[in-house]
């Protein structure tokens, strides 16, 4: 349905959210006056948010389609509000240009704004680097490790030297593989009572620091993924203050979650970085106060329910969040920060990260948004899901706002 009215709604306009209005949406644009066809919707008061661009995308196509796939994960942005992503495929290494081109065939027929990472390895086994300068000209937006936590330093200056000449910034999620030593859960007191193998918090703070330290020498831009402990905002926050291009996101999980969680024994906990102490939760928050995160990423990792249906150490890492990310997130940002903040946080300055232009609101311009009731808890449930994948740590628990629709490139999803 490409023509739409929005009764009783409230649009975020120029940094704030106005009073009850109708929105008039006419083949992707808000409008001055409705379309014959249009369908009409009584948001009730609801908020009408620019649409949410998400970092750190994985939908698995094609080598493990049988757990998910591109069309799977479109849904599943169209369910959660999300116009575009930062794609990059732990199972699919986007190595060659060959490898680019397609998937940016396969997204363009989504409707939807894709920005891709290119591996700067083979296969991410930092080994051979790949075609970097060749990637960059493609379309590349920067160069990722796949979350792999493989490279050598001898390997990562190689890296970071030949990819110095396109200009783009390397991705990297911290956490040094030696010190990671098949752990799993973080190293605190929760661990030491379970009996499970820990990860220390200097497994992510060495891994950094040996990044900034790359990056200060090469003057080369990074970006940190997933940051989970406060060590890590400090050793970023000293290095921006002498002159190292470094910026960082938080996942949303890490900003709902803490270690405290692993006394439920929930294989839906086990994921690549692991739920740190509360201490390190608040931490984040502090950050994100503070200026030293710039955004918030969602990591939409899915994994099949039979690999989540077993012992928390059997478990494949991984959760998927595009769908609950927002209703999640909304009011405990706008308790802590500003609503303009949580914007910028969710939207904007994801996209800026990725080179994509984000979404805002106003009479005349095109209008990508999702309609959010942000005072009507719900229980995360399967049916909320795309594809047949599950793996939420959110499953079965309220989350405080709900997700009433998206309109996405001219297309109207009722939730």
């Amino acid at each position: 349905m490409p023509n739409l009215i929005l009764k009783n709604v409230r649009p975020f306009v120029n940094g704030k959210f106005e009073e009850p209005t109708t929105m008039n949406l006419v083949d992707g644009k808000w409008v001055g006056e409705a379309a014959a066809d249009a369908k009409e919707f009584d948001a009730k008061g609801a908020l009408a948010i620019p649409a949410l661009f998400g970092l750190g995308l994985d939908f698995k196509e094609p080598l493990r389609d049988d757990i998910y796939t591109f069309r799977d994960g479109v849904d599943a942005m169209r369910r959660g509000g999300f116009f575009g992503g930062l794609y990059e495929s732990i199972a699919n290494p986007i190595d060659d240009s060959l490898k680019l081109m397609a998937v940016q065939q396969l997204a363009a027929k989504s409707g939807m704004k894709f920005a891709f990472m290119g591996a700067f390895s083979m296969g991410y086994q930092c080994k051979d680097l790949s075609e970097m300068v060749e990637l960059a000209a493609s379309g590349a937006v920067g160069f990722g490790d796949g979350n792999q936590n493989c490279a050598r330093t001898r390997f990562l200056r190689l890296a970071m030297e030949y990819g110095s000449m396109t200009g783009k910034r390397f991705f990297f999620m911290p956490l040094d593989d030696s010190l990671r030593h098949h752990g799993l859960v973080h190293e605190g007191s929760y661990a030491d009572t379970l009996g499970m193998k820990g990860i220390p918090r200097i497994a992510e703070t060495i891994a950094a620091f040996k990044i900034l330290e790359m990056a200060r020498f090469l003057k080369v831009p990074v970006h940190f993924k997933q940051v989970s402990c406060g060590e890590t905002l400090t050793l970023i926050e000293n290095a921006r203050k002498n002159g190292v291009d470094v910026t960082c996101d938080v996942d949303i999980y890490h900003l709902l979650i803490d270690d405290s969680c692993l006394f439920d024994l929930d294989s839906h906990f086990n994921v690549a970085m692991p739920f740190r102490a509360a201490a390190d939760r608040e931490a984040l928050w502090q950050g994100l106060e503070s200026g030293v995160v710039d955004a918030i990423s969602v990591n939409h990792d899915p994994v099949l329910r039979q690999d989540k249906e077993v012992n928390f150490e059997d478990a494949v890492p991984g959760a998927v969040s595009l769908e609950v990310a927002l209703p999640a997130i909304w009011k405990p940002l706008c308790e802590r920060l500003s609503a303009a903040r949580a914007v910028e946080l969710l939207s904007t300055a994801p996209a800026q990260l990725a080179g994509v232009a984000p979404m805002s609101l106003s009479v005349g311009g095109q209008a990508s948004l999702v309609l959010l009731d942000p005072d009507s808890p719900v229980k995360v449930n399967p049916s909320m899901f795309a594809g047949q994948v599950r793996n939420c740590p959110l499953l079965g628990k309220e989350i405080p706002s709900k997700i009433l629709g998206s309109y996405l490139g001219g297309l109207w999803t009722e939730v």
